[in-house]
């Protein structure tokens, strides 16, 4: 913890450990000035001068060290934070999916925050530590004998510590991964409220099996760290106290000292028991940011180190769209219904700015999965992807995604639109909530929506509004018009579809709707992860729906 700390910031933390060293010695000498004063030790005109000094350092002192760790504490959460959402943007989407939103979530909040209070401590661990020590080097002045036996039995007690901290720490590890299991379950919960409440019997299973389970195993798991901690600090206490006693009652019997150092030994061990206790009532703190920051660390390796490509900078593409072609593709997928792996492909297409293709095919066939591929979020196990004929690998991969609007079917809807000119785009926006409706619901304000606590299809209509203002060459429209009602199914088959056509993108739109196939350039059908078929309907004159659909029909019936 103390190495990280130290690379993130070396300046700093040489501060704050001067100011907080500063601050520990001059603690311990206005201790020693105390008691030697009560003592009769000082006859000077000049010591309340001298008391005020060594005051006034120790004030002083504290607050400097305080003051730049709690600056740098506040920088380094933020930091951290910036840090590993860089670390998920640039990462595959393929990694992000398998550690899954629950664990990320908890990296940033979990993780961050038990590293923030551990750094938050250093200043008092700092002076704690100089407190002890100056004490430690008062005491030896008084008798370097009894500092000897003192020293003995802190070295006793840290040498028992070091033997039996690693048994609460299995505790923390299992409890901070348990805490992962636990996020799960309330993004379960936040998610499928609806389900959990048109269902008594399925929502008493869940919390039972699932909330109430890992809550408790998180409860166990940090009770019995705490209690381990506890036990040590306890232990701990109890060397204290039989120091206190021997110095009391047997050291007394040494006839060379005097009840005036026995005195100034009480006095001074009284008070290093509380920096000593302080110090010891922290570890449980920094065991847990031990643990976090074992957490981020192999969050590291496991984006970065992993795909070196993440580091570097990403390569350019030419500008402009005038090919993409997919050849010989291949991806393996899992599909749940049937609990077993499928491949995608091999796939050859081939797309060319201003054509409209559909996709379609049962669930389950691959559909979204080559949506993917195309867009650059999943990479192929074989097979290459040629933009303007040069090759997508992970050099350029990022600058080939910028080439996309996609809306996919469970979407994200942000309420401010990001990276894009509002000033430059009002007479665009204010026309776009007009055709979709969604004026007299929704107003642009600060660059934000006024709201976006609408419905499902008005919520994509909106989206359908942020991905005409991205003005991309190519969009992926997956089952948009699913949640539409008929008089906007028809308007973004007739209307807005044809018009980005007409504007020169290229359109991908995975559907079921097959009344609407003959406004397509390509129809592109998918089964089991091949193509099947492929039609052209504008290729006919005047097609109707119903030709495209039983077209369509014999082709299934050829395939099968």
């Amino acid at each position: 913890m103390l190495l990280f700390l130290w690379r993130s910031s070396w300046i700093t933390i040489s501060g704050v450990l001067l100011t907080g060293l500063l601050s520990g010695f001059s603690n311990a000498a206005l201790i020693a000035f105390i008691n030697t004063s009560l003592a009769g030790g000082l006859n000077m005109r000049g010591a309340p001068w001298w008391f005020a000094g060594l005051a006034l350092t120790v004030l002083l002192s504290r607050f400097a060290s305080h003051y730049l760790l709690n600056r740098f504490s506040t920088q380094l959460v933020s930091d951290l934070r910036q840090h590993i959402s860089r670390l998920i943007l640039k990462a595959p989407y393929p990694d992000l999916q398998k550690i899954g939103k629950s664990v990320l979530l908890g990296h940033l909040t979990e993780d961050v925050g038990a590293i923030a209070n551990a750094s938050e401590l250093f200043p008092i661990l700092c002076i704690n530590i100089a407190i002890v020590t100056g004490c430690m080097a008062y005491l030896s002045w008084l008798s370097w004998q009894l500092a000897a036996v003192l020293a003995s039995v802190i070295l006793f007690g840290v040498t028992t510590f070091n033997l039996c901290k690693n048994i609460p720490l299995r505790s923390v590890r299992k409890a901070r991964d348990e805490y992962d299991v636990l996020s799960r379950g309330f993004s379960a919960l936040t998610e499928g409220v609806r389900e959990l409440k048109l269902h008594h019997h399925r929502s008493e299973r869940f919390l039972a099996k699932s909330l109430a389970g890992s809550a408790e195993a998180y409860r166990r798991h940090s009770f019995r760290a705490t209690v381990g901690y506890l036990c040590i600090n306890q232990w701990i206490q109890l060397l204290y106290y039989l120091t206190i006693g021997a110095i009391l009652y047997v050291f007394p019997l040494w006839r060379t000292l005097s009840q005036e150092i026995v005195s100034g030994y009480v006095l001074v061990f009284l008070f290093m028991m509380s920096p000593l206790t302080l110090v010891t009532n922290s570890l449980p703190i920094f065991s847990r940011a031990k643990v976090s920051l074992n957490k981020v660390l192999h969050l590291d390796d496991a984006l970065v180190a992993q795909n070196p490509a993440a580091q570097s900078a990403d390569m350019p593409i030419p500008p402009g769209f005038n090919t993409l072609s997919l050849s010989g593709l291949t991806h393996q997928f899992h599909r749940e219904k049937e609990n077993r792996s499928f491949m995608l492909g091999p796939i050859d297409l081939a797309f060319r700015p201003g054509e409209l293709v559909f996709l379609v095919g049962g669930n389950g066939s691959g559909k979204t999965t080559l949506a993917m591929l195309l867009i650059g979020l999943y990479h192929p196990e074989q097979g290459v992807i040629r933009w303007n004929g040069d090759i997508i690998d992970s050099s350029n991969r990022n600058a080939y995604m910028q080439n996309f609007s996609v809306i996919f079917s469970d979407f994200y809807l942000f309420d401010e639109l990001y990276g894009l000119d509002i000033e430059r785009h009002r007479a665009a926006l204010d026309d776009y909530l007009h055709r979709l409706h969604l004026h007299h619901k929704v107003a642009i304000v600060d660059g934000r929506f006024s709201s976006i606590n609408l419905s499902q299809g008005q919520r994509k209509r909106l989206a359908l509004l942020v991905a005409y203002l991205e003005d991309r060459p190519f969009y992926v429209f997956d089952e948009w018009a699913a949640d539409q009602d008929p008089e906007f199914k028809h308007v973004f088959y007739t209307e807005l579809l044809p018009a980005l056509k007409a504007q020169g993108k290229t359109v991908l739109a995975i559907t079921h709707d097959d009344k609407y196939f003959y406004l397509a350039d390509r129809c592109i059908k998918l089964a089991e992860g091949r193509i099947t078929a492929i039609e052209y309907p504008q290729a006919h004159p005047q097609p109707t729906a119903d030709r495209i659909k039983a077209r369509t029909i014999d082709t299934e019936t050829t395939s099968i």
